[in-house]
């Protein structure tokens, strides 16, 4: 391969000699840098009281397979939520592929992270800002590297890291998939770039090795070729004729392609398939192409003004070319392309315009995303790096110091900088608590999208775990109303509205609101009219006929309970309702079959033993009695009736001894 040093068109800002890019400790440049990495790292400082938040719940807390490094050659051959399948079922075998992730290198991070920290969510905060910090560092790098003008790298630089949109990233302990992909990609295309100007191997070596843990630390890393194929033709050697340009483009960037058979290789062992499974498709090519200039414009807008910032961002699918989600954006994107046309000649211009679109190619995979989700902040990580040096170029092109008396030129462009990146970093601050745990997260997520049905619906099931179901039914309440017809969320809140009467009545059912009970019957009436095969309905609409109210009708809630394990025989809270329920009608045997299966089905369900133990009382079996009330208040010490069943463990306990007396 040629050694010839590569030439390049410099950046020189208007009106200002050009510069030698100067270096040492105490020039300007070494302070510069250090400011924009401190500001960096105190944006991000009041993440270290944060917890853990998200998919930080089940992907480090709840993970078996990341507390043992001895597992890290078992993530090398299988998908990222490869664990979930593995600690229900035998670890040695995976089913299939439940993701289209292929990450080992993070997992592998995770397993060191959790022998470092633990459940100490501080020291993994403090690793996500650290590694935040380096890409910073690279970035500058790679900017100064591209335009030659460490100012306005340093500028760009604080652009991106402080940007509100990085909080997603940054402040999310699992958003460390970004950082460590670019942290990997950002070294090994300035490698590559050392490896241009020098020719040493050694440098083209450590690039191909850095693109390979890029690759498998996250999918988007692919783009990498591309981003080489694009400096050699329209960066470097612009003195070139094009096709020169497009040969060279071609050695080097398939000399990349060639490494990455090794990651697709792998990839396809893991998971079955190269890019997406089929199978998880949920729309068609052209909706996916009819949505994209909808995404991309949702996307800067977010960048240019980061307002309302959250993990919601619902986006409409596009099924036509003539709506005006297709039509308003596609002509937005074509002004933007013909005024960025008009900056062809700026080296600067072209390498951000490069960086941003191809990084966001990934981003466009559609269908690789649910339609709540087609939109997500933490995907601009890479490409922003590309619109922040475009942004930091239009701020040294304003004539600011015309405007403002503010002395010179540079001084005018320091200052307006300086208010950007104050309010940047408040907005960021900001944005960083909403990070602080999972309530917060979600909470939030309604506030800032109330209009997103999918807010609702999670926290909703938040409550539900919190074992609050007034809140859980107000946030399915409110799903409802703007999605009516989701039979899960009908089931949840018709057993919601049941769980809300049924802990009323447990202390007082005088004052138990049966507007709860009316409420769960006509949601469960309304889900069955939809669709009569849902086990949960019927179980839910026969428990409503259980209670001693109105609605009350034992024969109803049997035919009900019958119906729900006709779809279901082994749910074992069925199986307890139907024996509970032949148990109050006076029918023991038929109770006790039903209880038993109950028993079998899920031994951790207290008040099955609660009921055998009575029925078996009824029967004269006192130690079979004795056995499963003490297994009740085992499972159940502070259950409301433990005293009185205490008390009746007592008097069975007696009774045995009393004839041996």
């Amino acid at each position: 391969m040629s050694r010839k040093k590569r030439t390049r068109e410099r950046y020189k800002e208007p009106n200002v000699a050009s510069e030698r890019r100067s270096s040492g400790f105490g020039s300007a440049r070494s302070w510069i840098i250090a400011a924009v990495l401190g500001i960096t790292f105190v944006s991000f400082a009041n993440t270290f009281s944060h917890g853990f938040a998200y998919d930080d719940q089940t992907q480090i807390l709840q993970n078996e397979f990341i507390k043992d490094l001895r597992n890290a050659p078992k993530a090398m051959v299988t998908e990222a939520w490869f664990w979930q399948f593995a600690q229900d079922k035998d670890p040695n075998k995976q089913d299939k592929p439940s993701t289209p992730y292929y990450r080992p290198i993070v997992i592998i991070y995770l397993m060191i992270c959790w022998m470092l920290f633990g459940t100490g969510a501080a020291g993994w905060h403090l690793l996500n800002v650290l590694l935040h910090v380096a890409v910073v560092y690279f970035v500058f790098k790679l900017l100064e590297e591209i335009t030659g003008d460490w100012r306005l790298s340093a500028g760009a630089s604080l652009l991106f890291a402080i940007h509100p949109m990085r909080s997603e990233s940054v402040a999310w302990i699992s958003g460390v998939t970004d950082l460590l992909l670019a942290l990997f990609f950002l070294s090994s295309f300035l490698l590559y770039l050392h490896y241009r100007e020098s020719g040493k191997r050694s440098h083209l070596i450590s690039a191909l090795v850095l693109f390979l843990m890029a690759v498998f630390t996250k999918e988007p890393a692919v783009c990498l070729p591309m981003v080489i194929a694009a400096y050699e033709v329209f960066i470097s050697n612009q003195e070139k004729p094009l096709n020169q340009r497009i040969k060279l483009a071609g050695v080097y960037a398939g000399i990349f392609v060639l490494a990455s058979a090794l990651y697709f290789g792998m990839r396809l062992k893991a998971l079955g398939f190269l890019l997406n499974d089929l199978s998880f498709k949920t729309y068609s090519m052209v909706e996916m192409f009819l949505t994209i200039p909808l995404v991309i414009w949702k996307y800067i807008g977010l960048l240019l003004w980061p307002y309302n910032l959250s993990l919601f961002h619902e986006t409409i699918l596009v099924r036509s070319p003539l709506e005006w989600h297709f039509l308003l954006p596609s002509v937005g994107l074509v002004g933007l392309a013909y005024g960025l046309w008009l900056l062809r000649e700026s080296t600067v211009v072209r390498f951000a315009v490069l960086w941003f679109a191809i990084n966001l190619l990934p981003v466009l995979n559609l269908r690789a995303f649910g339609l709540e989700f087609l939109v997500q902040e933490r995907y601009v990580y890479m490409p922003s790096i590309g619109f922040s040096l475009l942004v930091a170029y239009g701020l040294m092109k304003l004539p600011i110091d015309r405007w403002f008396t503010l002395g010179s030129r540079r001084t005018a462009q320091a200052v307006v900088v300086a208010i950007v990146a104050l309010a940047l970093t408040g907005k960021t601050l900001a944005q960083n608590a909403v990070w602080k745990d999972d309530m917060t997260l979600w909470t939030y997520g309604v506030e800032a999208a109330p209009e997103q049905a999918m807010s609702h619906y999670i926290l909703a099931h938040k409550y539900i775990d919190q074992r609050a179901p007034e809140m859980a039914i107000q946030e399915l309440e409110a799903y409802m109303q703007l999605k009516k017809d989701n039979m899960i969320v009908l089931s949840n809140l018709a057993a919601a509205h049941l769980v809300s009467y049924q802990n009323k009545a447990a202390f007082n059912p005088a004052t138990a609101d049966r507007a709860h009970l009316d409420r769960a019957a006509a949601l469960c009436e309304k889900g069955l009219s939809i669709n009569d095969k849902q086990p949960t309905l019927w179980d839910t609409l026969g428990t409503v006929y259980t209670f001693d109210t109105g609605l009350k009708n034992y024969d109803r809630a049997v035919a009900c309970f019958d119906r729900a394990l006709q779809l279901q025989p082994d749910n074992g809270m069925i199986n307890f309702h139907l024996g509970a329920t032949l148990a109050k009608q006076g029918n023991d045997d038929g109770a006790m079959r039903y209880l038993e299966e109950a028993r079998r089905l899920q031994p951790d369900l207290p008040d099955v033993y609660k009921f055998l133990a009575y029925l078996y009382r009824g029967k004269g079996q006192a130690q079979l009695a004795i056995d499963n009330l003490t297994q009740y208040l085992r499972l159940q010490p502070g259950a409301a009736d433990a005293q009185r069943i205490s008390k009746d463990l007592q008097d069975l306990k007696d009774q045995q001894r009393a004839p041996q007396s």
